[in-house]
C-alpha cells in the first residue's frame, strides 16, 4: 500500500488501483440523478393524477394517499434495482461509474474489467446500501462515506457485505 493518495489492491491475480473517493461519490451522484429524474417525473404524474382539489378543500383531502406514495416508492426501488443491480451484475459498473472511470469487482473478477460481479453480489451490495436508507436516511449517508474509514482497501460497508472492491477502470 502506498502512502500517497493512490492506493492499490494486491491479490493473487495482480495489482489493481483502487478508485478514489471523489470518483466514487461523484458516480453515486450521477447514478442518483439518472434514476431520480424519471422517478421524479412519475411521482409528479401520480400526484397530478390523484389530486382532487376543488372549491371546498376543507371538505376533502389532497387525494394523494398512502397508496400513491407506496406506488412511487415501489417504482423507485424497482428502477434502482434494474439500473444499479442490473448494470453492476452484468458489466461491473453503472453509467455513473463508467463516466468516472471506476468499476466494481470481486477478487475473482478483478482481472476482467468488463465482467460483472454477478446478480447475487450486486443485489447484496445494493440492498445493504439502499434498503436501510429507505427507513433511515442517516444509514445511506454513513454507508456512502464508510469507505473513508477503511484505510486499507477503501471498502464501504456495502462492499464488505458483498465481498466487492471498487477499482479504477484502467
Amino acid at each position: 500500500m502506498s502512502t500517497s493518495s493512490t492506493a492499490y489492491l494486491v491479490i493473487p491475480s495482480g495489482r489493481y488501483r483502487l478508485a478514489g473517493m471523489g470518483n466514487r461519490l461523484g458516480a453515486r451522484l450521477i447514478d442518483t440523478v439518472i434514476v431520480g429524474i424519471p422517478i421524479g417525473i412519475v411521482a409528479a404524474a401520480v400526484v397530478a393524477s390523484t389530486d382532487s382539489s376543488n372549491e371546498f378543500p376543507a371538505e376533502t383531502d389532497s387525494g394523494f394517499g398512502v397508496g400513491a406514495a407506496l406506488l412511487v416508492v415501489a417504482l423507485g426501488l424497482l428502477a434502482s434495482i434494474a439500473y444499479d443491480v442490473g448494470l453492476t451484475a452484468t458489466q461491473g459498473a453503472t453509467f455513473g461509474k463508467k463516466a468516472l472511470g471506476i468499476r466494481v469487482a470481486r477478487i475473482d473478477t478483478a482481472d476482467a474489467p468488463e465482467e460483472g460481479i454477478g446478480f447475487a453480489a450486486a443485489l447484496i451490495r445494493w440492498a445493504t446500501l439502499v434498503l436501510p436508507s429507505a427507513l433511515c436516511v442517516i444509514w445511506g449517508v454513513l454507508c456512502a462515506v464508510s469507505p473513508y474509514f477503511d484505510h486499507v482497501a477503501r471498502r464501504g460497508w456495502h462492499d464488505k457485505v458483498a465481498e466487492t472492491f471498487v477499482l479504477a477502470a484502467a
